[in-house]
Parts: C-alpha cells; sequence; structure tokens
C-alpha cells in the first residue's frame, strides 16, 4: 500500500509537470497561431484591397467619359453589369453629389431607388482624390462586403467615383491556406511539446521522489539512508543538501539524545526532588525523588496542574509569589495529610523561549532532620533530667550526713542506702545511654551462634520466677524444645531479659507473663513476651521504642527503669537483621514480638 502510494504521488508530479508544459506549449501556441494566422489575413485583404484599387484604376477610362455632360445612366449601369461578371466583383459608379449612377447588382427590371451614398467613408475617400476603402455589411446585398472606390476624373475635375466590392467570404478563402498551415504547425508543436514535457517531468519526478522517500524516512526517525545524486543541477544540489541535513540532524539527535540521557541520570538520581513548571501552572519535568515525596508513583503526570496533582496550598502559593516577583525564593514548608512531611524548599524562575517564564523547584526532605533535631533536644532534656533527680538525691542525702546524720547511725545507715541505690541507679543509666550509642553507631560487634531457643528461654525465666512470685504474677515459658535461631547469645538473653523484666513490671497479681516462639511459614523464628498486664495506651506505641519515652513516668521511676530498655530491645533485634512489633490494648495487656533468622 505504501509503495503504491509513493509511485502514485510520483506519477501524479509527472502528470503536472507534463500538463504544465502542455499548457504552457498550448497557450504560448495559440497565441502565436492567433497572431500569425491575423498577420496573414490583414496581408491577404491588403493584397486584396490593392488588387481591387488596381482593378478600379483600369476601369476608370471605361467610366470617366460617361460622366463627362449628362450622364449616361443605362450605358453605366450596363457597363457595371459587364466588368462585374468579368471580374468577379461588384461594381458601383456614384455621382458627384452621391446618387448611385450604375450598380451591377441590380437587374434591368429593378425599380428601386439606392440611397445616397456620399456619406460611406470610402466614397469620401475618393471623392478627396484618394483610394478609399472600407469593409461592412451591405444594406443592398445582405453580407459583409470589402469596398474599395477610387475618383473618376475629367480633365482634372472629380465628376464620381467608381467602387469595386468583394464579399468577406472572398477574404476568408484567401487567408484559409494560411490557417491551415499554422494550425498544422500548431499541432506538431503540440505533440512535440507533450513528448517533451513527459521526458523532462519523469526526468524531474523520480530524483524528487526519491528525495520525498528519504524525507519520510527522516521524519520516522531513519537518518541513515542517503539520497542518490547525480548530476550537477539544482535538483542534485537539493539531494547533496538533503543528505547533509540527514548527517547533520543524525549527529544533532546523538548529541541530544546524550545530554538528555545525563539530565536524566542527573535528575533520577538526585536526594533532592526537582520539578519544572510552565508559565500556566503545567507539569514539564518531576524527578523520582519529587514522586516519592508527594507519593505519585510511575504515572504519567507531566502536563497537568500542579495543583491538580500536588493539593499542597501553602507549596502553591510560594510557587506564585516566586513567579510574580521574578527573584528566587526559600522557604521552608510543613505539608499536610497526605504527604505530612518538612520541606526546604527553593525556587527560581525558569525563562522558556516564546512561552514565557515557568518556576524551576527543588524540594528538600527535612522531616528526618527536623524530627532528628526535636528528638535530640528531647533526648538532652530527658537526660538532664534522668541525669538530675538521682544526683539531686545523692547529694542531698550526702548533705545531710555531712551536717551531722552521721552522728545517728541509725539514720545514716539509711541515708547511706538511699544514696547508694541512686547511685546505681545512675549507673544503670549510664551504661544503658553508651550501650544505646554504641548500637547506633554500629559499634556493637555481634557474634552469631546456633543456639537452642529453648534453653535460653528457660535461664531467662529462671532468672525471674523469684521476682514473679513476690509480686504474685506467672511466669512460664511456652518454648518448643528443639527450636534453633541464629544469634548473639548474651545480646539475645539481654533483649528477653528487658522484655520479661518490664512484662513482669506492669502486670498486676495474679497477671500471667509467657514466653513463647514458633517458626513462621516465611522460615523465620518469632519470639513473643506476652502479659495480661495494664496495656499501653494507643497514643503511645508509635512512640514506645524512643529513649526516654514512658507511658507512666511516675510508676516506671518507682520500678527502677531507665526508658531505654525498648529502644535498646529495638536496636538489638535490628543488628541481628529481625523485625519488632509491639501489639497492646489498655488494660488487656501486651504482646512484644521479634523475629530471628533460623540457625
Amino acid at each position: 500500500m505504501r509503495t503504491a502510494a509513493r509511485g502514485g504521488a510520483g506519477s501524479r508530479l509527472a502528470t503536472r509537470l507534463t500538463l504544465l508544459t502542455l499548457v504552457v506549449a498550448g497557450v504560448g501556441m495559440l497565441a502565436m497561431a492567433l497572431y500569425v494566422a491575423r498577420a496573414v489575413e490583414t496581408r491577404a485583404l491588403a493584397d486584396l484591397k490593392a488588387h481591387l484599387a488596381v482593378q478600379a484604376r483600369l476601369l476608370q477610362d471605361a467610366f470617366a467619359p460617361l460622366l463627362d455632360g449628362v450622364p449616361v445612366t443605362r450605358e453605366i449601369q450596363a457597363r457595371a453589369r459587364h466588368y462585374a461578371t468579368k471580374l468577379g466583383a461588384r461594381v458601383t459608379v456614384i455621382a458627384r453629389d452621391g446618387i448611385v449612377l450604375g450598380e451591377s447588382d441590380r437587374g434591368p427590371a429593378d425599380g428601386r431607388e439606392l440611397e445616397n451614398h456620399a456619406t460611406r467613408p470610402e466614397v469620401r475617400a475618393a471623392f478627396a482624390g484618394q483610394v478609399g476603402n472600407d469593409v461592412r455589411r451591405s444594406v443592398t446585398v445582405g453580407r459583409d462586403l470589402l469596398y474599395v472606390a477610387v475618383p473618376l476624373e475629367t480633365a482634372g475635375d472629380v465628376r464620381g467615383v467608381l467602387r469595386l466590392a468583394l464579399p468577406t467570404p472572398e477574404v476568408a478563402r484567401a487567408t484559409a491556406w494560411g490557417r491551415q498551415i499554422v494550425g498544422a504547425g500548431a499541432a506538431l508543436a503540440f505533440a512535440l511539446a507533450l513528448l517533451v514535457g513527459l521526458v523532462v517531468s519523469r526526468r524531474v519526478a523520480r530524483p524528487i521522489r526519491e528525495m520525498r522517500t528519504a524525507a519520510q524516512r527522516m521524519a520516522s526517525g531513519d537518518f541513515d539512508g542517503t539520497v542518490p545524486v547525480s548530476g550537477r543541477d539544482e535538483i542534485a544540489e537539493l539531494g547533496d543538501a538533503l543528505n547533509r541535513m540527514a548527517v547533520a540532524l543524525r549527529e544533532q539527535i546523538a548529541t541530544f539524545g546524550a545530554e538528555q540521557a545525563k539530565v536524566h541520570a542527573i535528575l533520577d538520581g538526585m536526594v533532592e526532588g526537582v520539578i519544572a513548571l510552565d508559565p500556566r501552572g503545567r507539569l514539564l519535568v518531576i524527578n523520582p525523588a519529587a514522586r516519592g515525596m508527594f507519593g505519585l508513583g510511575a504515572a504519567p503526570v507531566e502536563g497537568r496542574a500542579f495543583l491538580e496533582v500536588i493539593r499542597q496550598r501553602d507549596l502553591l502559593a510560594f510557587v506564585e509569589a516566586v513567579q510574580i516577583s521574578g527573584a528566587p525564593g526559600r522557604r521552608e514548608l510543613e505539608l499536610g495529610p497526605p504527604v505530612g512531611r518538612t520541606l526546604a524548599a527553593r525556587a527560581v524562575t525558569l525563562n522558556l523561549a516564546g512561552q514565557g517564564t515557568g518556576v524551576l523547584l527543588v524540594l528538600h526532605d527535612v522531616t528526618a532532620l527536623r524530627r532528628l533535631e526535636r528528638v535530640r533536644s528531647e533526648f538532652v532534656a530527658n537526660v538532664s533530667h534522668e541525669l538530675r533527680t538521682p544526683l539531686t538525691c545523692i547529694k542531698g542525702y550526702l548533705e545531710t550526713l555531712l551536717d551531722g546524720a552521721l552522728t545517728e547511725p541509725e539514720h545514716a545507715r539509711r541515708f547511706l542506702e538511699v544514696a547508694s541505690a541512686h547511685a546505681e541507679r545512675l549507673g544503670r543509666l549510664l551504661d544503658d545511654l553508651l550501650q544505646l550509642a554504641d548500637l547506633e553507631g554500629g559499634k556493637v560487634g555481634l557474634v552469631p551462634i546456633g543456639l537452642d531457643l529453648h534453653g535460653v528461654a528457660a535461664g531467662v525465666v529462671a532468672t525471674f520466677e523469684r521476682q514473679a512470685a513476690q509480686t504474685g504474677v506467672s511466669l512460664v515459658s511456652e518454648v518448643p524444645a528443639g527450636l534453633g535461631v541464629r544469634a548473639d547469645r548474651d545480646r539475645l538473653v539481654q533483649i528477653l531479659v528487658n522484655l520479661v523484666d518490664n512484662a513482669v513490671k506492669f502486670t498486676p497479681a495474679g497477671g500471667r507473663v509467657t514466653l513463647g516462639a514458633a517458626r513462621s511459614p516465611a522460615g523465620v523464628v518469632e519470639v513473643r513476651v506476652a502479659d495480661t498486664g495494664i496495656g499501653i495506651p494507643s497514643t503511645d506505641l508509635p512512640r514506645i521504642t524512643e529513649r526516654f519515652y514512658r507511658v507512666d513516668r511516675a510508676r516506671s521511676r518507682e520500678l527502677g527503669g531507665t526508658g531505654l530498655g525498648l529502644s535498646i530491645v529495638k536496636h538489638l533485634v535490628q543488628a541481628h537483621g529481625g523485625e519488632l512489633a509491639i501489639d497492646s490494648a489498655l488494660g488487656h495487656g501486651t504482646t512484644v514480638r521479634f523475629t530471628l533468622p533460623p540457625p
């Protein structure tokens, strides 16, 4: 189908060129034929006029004597008919006053009077002593005639006019041969023009058809083909220019593709989100980092309105302010749902040639940084508070002893015991802080080995049996025998000790604490510590593993907790490649789960 279409297009071009050649040749030949025919006709008419003038002059001597004195009308009429028969022309003799004295086309019995001829153009010229001529329609014979008139003179005096006339068909016959010759020549020239037009049009159409095919390949992205070039005419120069253009386009596209690949690689590799907007606020470019910030996924959004895709009015207001002012802008924005991020935004105007001024927006997600700053601030406040409390107690009791309490043995000992307990608490707090710092800094090295989880769990349960019995809490292990895990033994014991200690502390008398484990369908081992204690409010669950975060601060301090246990547990579980999860309902207990790899 495509080949046929291409051939048809070339044929149409050749046909149009041929028709154009024929039209131009035809118009030229028609003009030439009209000119030549007119020239031949004019020449033939002039020759005929001259011939009639000669004939008329030869007849002057036959008619001039008849006008001397009283004209002899009958004789004039007879001679007019006689010479008309010999010459094959109409003969008319006109008196000085314009009255027709003799007319060859009027018979002997024709008694009608002819109108006065004094006003006829050829007659007036003859009366003036010249040879007059005219072509017009005759009222007498009812057809077009060529008139030639000469003066009839006697002794130098014009006594009348002799006029000869021939019908125009005679003139047509005289010029018909010229027209035939011109027509034959025009037909031959037309045929020759047709042949030349066909040859030339095909020679022109073929290279143009090849150029069109090459241009179609270029339009479809194929720049490897070339146009065959032959000769040195304008078409060859056009084909050579097309070939050079293909090479230049191929190089430009390759360069553009390489530059575009670089830009895409840079944008895709940037941590910052990059968004480019046109003057109407539609998305031109948005990189993967920006898509991730706004949860857009991989769906195409280019060409859509900014507010339609990213429904954040504060960000839109910032963009509009920069676009209106034309000055670069910086702002930190708290984006609401569904984004829920803190972004440091920088925007500059973007000059789009021929379109106007757009905006280039660079976004840096500082959510984690601001949260870290907030956590650090809270951490400093919490550490200061946690350290200040035992130090204040120790200092207070020591000052009391120094002020004289040492002399009272029963009070001195009690004061020293209280100071010692707070010193121990302070030591535990410092140890936990140092350990947590090492875990977060990746300085704690694990030595994972294959362990029997049943034996490890039994040892931890045995450690807390007395404490559980004293508080009226039932503590059991449901870890099946032979269940193995791969972990650092000391760190695993530390994880279980922290979890069981919390469960026993926050479970009232009559409650139950269960240590269990099972292999999950995914192949990992899931360990759980479940209690029937007071539980944790749902609003506190997201922050329960943060440092120094306590649900009930007063009770936590009363039970000797530092607020760092669950943070340490979380980091130790993650160091083993596992995950930590906490489920709890206020008043219904808490279950802590974590995973460990199999041996």
